[in-house]
């Protein structure tokens, strides 16, 4: 595959929101929250774990253009503080699976440097757009639309009950994440990134307050 013709397909929201929900469905390791994403990629689908010290190139993890496991930083893999960001990797790895197959599978790299030249090769457009791919299907896999808004509208009324109410709408949604972040296993930053861009928020009841 020649990167520089490289063209990412179409996927919106909705349908990436289908296929986390079809592929969690189908497996009872991924409808447990907090997901145990690691344990779902070794055992259920079957992936190898390789490692490599590729934190010095920004990266957390990378999907093998072959499709048969995943390289992770080692150091990042094992140092506890990382490790909701290490899940958002995994889940961001995993996306490339099920969502870019074709894409992946078409490449054949023997190296880790092989590969990322491939894709600091390929037009940053349409390597933006399958990213942004990647981290919408990790986000609503590791917090599913349904499970997030009973826990959001539980964080929610806890926050009215404590005063939040009172300091506006940014507030009461950095209590909720605080509040939140920890049963869903992900980074804080990472549960305001999905409330804040989801159809959840503004919840109703604080639609009407100061931003």
């Amino acid at each position: 595959m020649n990167p520089a013709k490289f063209k990412a397909p179409y996927l919106s929201k909705e349908e990436i929101e289908v296929s986390a929900a079809q592929i969690r469905g189908q497996y009872k390791s991924a409808q447990k929250i907090p997901i145990d994403v690691l344990g779902f990629a070794e055992f259920d689908l079957g992936l190898e774990f390789d490692f490599a010290p590729i934190h010095q190139l920004k990266q957390d993890a990378f999907l093998r253009p072959d499709l048969t496991g995943i390289w992770f930083d080692g150091m990042v893999f094992k140092e506890p503080s990382l490790q909701p960001r290490l899940r958002f990797s995994a889940a961001h790895e995993l996306a490339h699976l099920f969502l870019h197959k074709d894409i992946y599978g078409a490449v054949k790299f023997g190296t880790i440097k092989q590969w990322i030249a491939f894709i600091n090769a390929i037009p940053v457009a349409e390597y933006n757009w399958i990213e942004w791919q990647a981290d919408e299907f990790a986000g609503r896999f590791l917090m599913p639309t349904k499970e997030l808004s009973t826990a959001l509208a539980e964080a929610v009324a806890d926050a009215e009950r404590e005063g939040f109410f009172n300091q506006g709408k940014e507030e009461v949604l950095d209590f909720c994440c605080r509040a939140l972040h920890g049963h869903f296993g992900v980074s804080r930053q990472a549960m305001q990134t999905r409330i804040r861009k989801s159809e959840l928020w503004p919840h109703p009841n604080v639609a009407k307050l100061a931003n």
